[in-house]
């Protein structure tokens, strides 16, 4: 399982265990709550018609309090004699349940059906009047009170459903995002296909033309007159091999994919020793090489891989100027990273082939596997730095290459 879809089913469960807990404990405090709001509804009605019969013996306004959440009220004397009902038509009539013997000291509140059908609160409690006291019998309605648990229902339906929707549209995008790296696999695949034919058709282009050579070339040695003949013929066949070596070492130097053993090296002395290296064939091409030299500038490196970039680029700014010119080579500290900055007067490259150059395979020149420069820039990316370009026709290029230094 990716790490991608691993965070797109991690964050609905979250979601979905906090929904949970919440309506969880929403849904059974709801019970508690409605009764809480019932019991505190019922004892200020019964305060409210304790001060009434206080004030008023003949139960006259009584009989005029009236609230939406009443629905009765009696009130019992200790015969157990209804001595006032919200249905005066029960006034003076026997109090079935009440008994004599069990006459509430306290309160007692239970939720009974009316015959009505109704459910209702009734909370019993002693009431003092003037010159006794009585049982009051009080009945509330509870839809109001019970609003509380059915929002609680409501709420939990409707966090069920948002919850089943998350989940729908979670499975939608994981299955979307799946068959999108899917496709994204097979386009990879089908791109390294690709590669690969480009490979193989440019492999073997090469090394036919080289075969082709080494061919004739031996021969001609088979025909050869004399000894020098014999050497020029063989000298040609030694060209076109070391043509073909140079072309599988780029190929497997492309294809490489460890980086090597890193150790802590100057780099102002790999890029002295590289110049070194190319001068030689720099005087031959009539090239002046300027070499800016620097102090000591500690990289961690793969010293072989960095000397392979160098040398290609260098070799590239060589090839630039056919007719001789000026190659410089700078190295410059830049606080947390080093550059070297290669810079040539040669023909320059045109604006439509900048974007390319660095592509595997593509090349401008009549001989090359267009691996070079690709090549150039894996090894810079390989070490946490990066290879760039500047350019312009009849004046010359300048590839910068930029390494972390060490810490």
């Amino acid at each position: 399982m990716s790490k991608t879809t691993r965070l797109l089913i991690g964050i609905p469960l979250c979601f979905t265990l906090l929904v949970v807990w919440f309506s969880w404990f929403a849904f059974h405090a709801a019970p508690r709550i409605a009764a809480e709001n019932l019991r505190g509804a019922g004892l200020s009605i019964s305060a409210a018609i304790e001060q009434l019969v206080i004030a008023d013996n003949s139960f006259y306004s009584l009989a005029r309090y009236t609230t939406p959440d009443i629905a009765y009220m009696a009130l019992i004397n200790k015969q157990g004699h209804v001595i006032f009902h919200t249905n005066p038509g029960l006034v003076c009539q026997p109090f079935s349940n009440h008994d004599h013997k069990t006459f509430p000291g306290g309160i007692s509140e239970q939720r009974e059906r009316l015959g009505t059908g109704e459910e209702a609160y009734i909370l019993r409690t002693r009431v003092h009047g003037d010159h006794d006291e009585y049982l009051l019998v009080l009945a509330l309605h509870t839809y109001r009170a019970d609003l509380v648990i059915r929002r609680a229902k409501t709420g939990v339906t409707v966090v069920s459903a948002l919850t089943a929707l998350l989940w729908g549209l979670t499975v939608f995008v994981i299955l979307t995002f799946r068959r999108d790296e899917r496709h994204h696999r097979e386009m990879q695949r089908r791109e390294e296909l690709a590669r690969l034919g480009e490979l193989g058709a440019v492999m073997a282009h090469e090394i036919r033309t080289s075969l082709a050579g080494i061919k004739g070339y031996a021969q001609l040695t088979e025909t050869a007159s004399d000894l020098e003949e014999t050497r020029l013929f063989a000298g040609k066949i030694v060209t076109q091999s070391l043509r073909m070596e140079s072309l599988v070492d780029d190929l497997l130097s492309f294809a490489r994919e460890d980086q090597g053993e890193r150790k802590l090296t100057d780099l102002a002395a790999l890029v002295r020793d590289c110049v070194i290296m190319i001068r030689m064939e720099a005087d031959s091409a009539h090239v002046e090489v300027i070499h800016i030299h620097h102090n000591v500038i500690n990289v961690l490196v793969d010293s072989d891989r960095i000397i392979q970039l160098l040398l290609n680029l260098l070799k590239n700014g060589l090839q630039a100027m056919p007719d001789g010119g000026e190659l410089r080579v700078e190295l410059e500290n830049a606080k947390s990273a080093a550059k070297i900055i290669i810079s040539d007067a040669g023909i320059g490259i045109p604006p439509e082939s900048l974007p390319h150059i660095f592509d595997p395979f593509w090349t401008s020149k009549a001989r090359g596997t267009g691996l070079g420069l690709a090549l150039c820039r894996k090894v810079a990316q390989e070490h946490g730095g990066s290879l760039t370009v500047e350019s312009t026709v009849g004046v010359g290029t300048t590839f910068t290459v930029t390494l972390p230094l060490a810490v």
